[in-house]
């Protein structure tokens, strides 16, 4: 909620102390909405959702701890700023209230004109993030539309150079078309990696774990991936472990780690080779491991393994693009849901990438 002018909640069971501080800023053109107590504040803070709110550490019923404690538990609670105040100097309740979402702590009796630089300070900084926010939000949208906006007439100039190549009207047109149809699927690579990212950015908001069957997944993974699979030639070999437990985890999320490991393993697997895939318990861990025959990554280039935009020397083994995002993905996705993930050689001389994610609870 937006003001005209600048509204400070205060939260204090001691009518002199709101009137002292109530005044000082009135004098300086604040807005004032004061509370006696916490419960009070509560009310208020989310009734009026102000710009700042100056709060009493010390007082009956809900102390001003627990208010900025309920504050920060609640998910609709914006990030408004909290100043406490309180007579008690000592650091153990400084550090209790700093800890439950204070950014600042003035103890009483405070100087008034010290008192008025931190609160424009903190107002200061929350304009500042506001406006970060707002811009980073707007050029999200302007890159989620143009991403959408473009692929359509991408998409319609590669067919339309498709049909000229097919045309055999001569080694000329032959060499445009190609150059065409060469740029196009390049610039499509580049929208779909913009759109990939902002995917990716919103499911690690809105991130849900449940207890998830691993098994289950892989199979309807498996059958999505079946025909590519037979195009090259390439067998995908499962080995499950009997009775595995279930994994913790978001189920768009694993998908995606599941279906960017399988589909790189076959991009980079040669023909009529074997790609296996291992699911397994270790601990509280379910692992899952996805092993090629492929190239394997050469050992200079491990470190920007997980980059996002990572060009490495290993190329697709049938033309396939590679935009360089997809392990960088899985990563940043296996971390949101509290996983690792790690390279190692495969012993069949390709790359084998394990991932470890919490097991379900029993």
């Amino acid at each position: 909620m937006r003001h005209d002018r600048p509204v400070i909640l205060v939260v204090d069971d001691e009518p002199k102390n709101i009137q002292v501080v109530g005044s000082l800023l009135l004098r300086e053109g604040y807005e004032i909405i004061t509370a006696r107590g916490g419960e009070e504040g509560l009310e208020k803070a989310r009734e009026v959702l102000p710009d700042l709110i100056l709060l009493d550490v010390m007082m009956p019923g809900i102390s001003g701890v627990e208010v900025a404690c309920r504050l920060q538990d609640d998910p609709d609670w914006p990030a408004v700023p909290i100043i406490f105040l309180s007579a008690a100097t000592d650091k153990t309740f400084i550090i209790e209230a700093l800890s439950a979402g204070g950014v600042d702590y003035v103890t009483k009796p405070f100087h008034g004109p010290e008192l008025l630089r931190r609160i424009e300070l903190h107002l200061g900084l929350r304009r500042t993030s506001r406006m970060l926010e707002e811009t980073i939000a707007e050029q999200n949208r302007l890159i989620e539309v143009l991403a959408h906006d473009l692929k359509n007439p991408l998409g319609s100039v590669r067919f339309s150079a498709k049909l000229l190549e097919e045309q055999a009207a001569g080694p000329k047109v032959d060499r445009l078309a190609g150059m065409i149809l060469e740029g196009t699927d390049r610039a499509i690579e580049i929208v779909e990696s913009l759109l990939e990212i902002r995917w990716v950015e919103h499911a690690k908001s809105t991130l849900s774990l449940d207890d998830l069957n691993l098994k289950e997944l892989l199979n309807d993974v498996c059958k999505g991936f079946a025909s590519r699979a037979d195009e090259k030639g390439i067998t995908i070999r499962r080995v499950d472990t009997p009775d595995l437990p279930k994994v913790r985890a978001d189920r768009g999320c694993l998908l995606r780690v599941l279906e960017n490991l399988i589909s790189n393993a076959l991009k980079f697997s040669p023909p009529q080779t074997t790609v296996t895939l291992v699911s397994g318990c270790e601990a509280e861990w379910i692992t899952f491991t996805v092993e090629d025959e492929g190239p394997g990554i050469p050992t200079g280039e491990t470190s920007r393994l997980f980059q996002r935009y990572a060009r490495l020397s290993s190329r697709p083994t049938g033309g396939e693009s590679s935009t360089g995002l997809g392990l960088s993905i899985v990563r940043e996705l296996v971390h949101a849901m509290g996983g690792s993930i790690a390279y190692h050689p495969s012993k069949a001389g390709g790359a084998s990438f394990q991932v470890q994610l919490p097991a379900a609870e029993a």
